[in-house]
């Protein structure tokens, strides 16, 4: 096993650059989005944000996106000052994705009731994995009986009000405790159905990425460029350069979900709702 080594020479990101400068202008509109108001015209946002679930939907939708922003701003440091190793970009991609496509589904339908279903199966499928994360700690016997009390305290409080809510969105519980399936869902994002092509191609990426994520092999093969250094038994040994154009390639598809997520939550900040 070796460490990376620099090879002196640098990527060819094509029109990439063109894609860092859109996001950064699409971050700073979302900065400086007016404020929701009594005066202001009603939007699709604040007729959500009045009603059930609405406020958390909200929230929601900007957690992803500041995860989104997070990521790729260290995606973007880590090309300048560490340079385009065989792992770690594509990892910094994969939340990119992951949390830009589910701010884009939580707001792509045109239907409010929806957008507020959608907001709340997320809240409650976070409330579910803490639920989980504490639930490990149950194994120590001198804190299992307050892990158990914490969960009744939950159970009669926030999941209590997150069933309310579903019922009154007509929608079971147990619809809201299912995890969104990116695959199953990517397709019917509306920006997506409107490309022709472009389905197969998210959903391709999106398994390159989960593949980089989880160290396998088949990612790394997919995603780098390779030279033969010697043969060792049972195998070769190589070095691997990333893939420039599986990168970019990546990285568009990526950036096409943060940028429609982007303009989503503008226009629900600021257009009137439709009949």
């Amino acid at each position: 096993m070796r460490a990376s080594t620099p090879t002196g020479e640098s990527m060819d990101l094509g029109n990439l650059p063109e894609y860092w400068r859109s996001i950064a202008e699409e971050f700073r509109t979302l900065e400086n989005l007016p404020a929701l108001g009594p005066n202001h015209v009603l939007s699709a946002r604040a007729f959500d944000e009045a009603q059930v679930a609405g406020p958390r939907t909200y929230m929601g939708v900007t957690r992803y996106l500041g995860v989104a922003r997070d990521n790729h701003e260290a995606l973007l440091a880590l090309l300048e000052r560490h340079g385009a190793t065989p792992w770690a970009p594509w990892s910094l991609l994969r939340p990119v994705f992951e949390t830009s496509f589910l701010a884009a589904w939580i707001l792509d339908p045109a239907d409010g009731r929806e957008r507020r279903a959608r907001g709340l199966r997320c809240e409650v499928h976070d409330a579910y994995e803490q639920r989980k994360h504490r639930a490990a700690f149950k194994a120590f016997p001198e804190i299992r009986e307050a892990i158990e009390k914490s969960e009744q305290a939950i159970a009669q409080g926030s999941l209590a009000t997150y069933r309310a809510e579903a019922a009154a969105l007509g929608r079971t519980f147990d619809w809201t405790k299912q995890k969104v399936n990116v695959v199953d869902e990517l397709p019917k994002l509306s920006f997506v159905r409107s490309q022709v092509g472009v389905a197969p191609f998210l959903e391709a990426t999106w398994r390159q990425l989960s593949g980089f994520e989880h160290g396998l092999g088949w990612a790394l093969l997919s995603g780098t460029d390779r030279t033969v250094l010697a043969h060792v038994p049972g195998g070769v040994d190589v070095r691997l350069v990333i893939n420039d154009d599986s990168f970019v390639n990546a990285a568009k598809s990526t950036y096409l979900l943060l940028l429609s997520a982007c303009r989503l939550f503008v226009r629900r900040h600021v257009e009137p709702i439709r009949p």
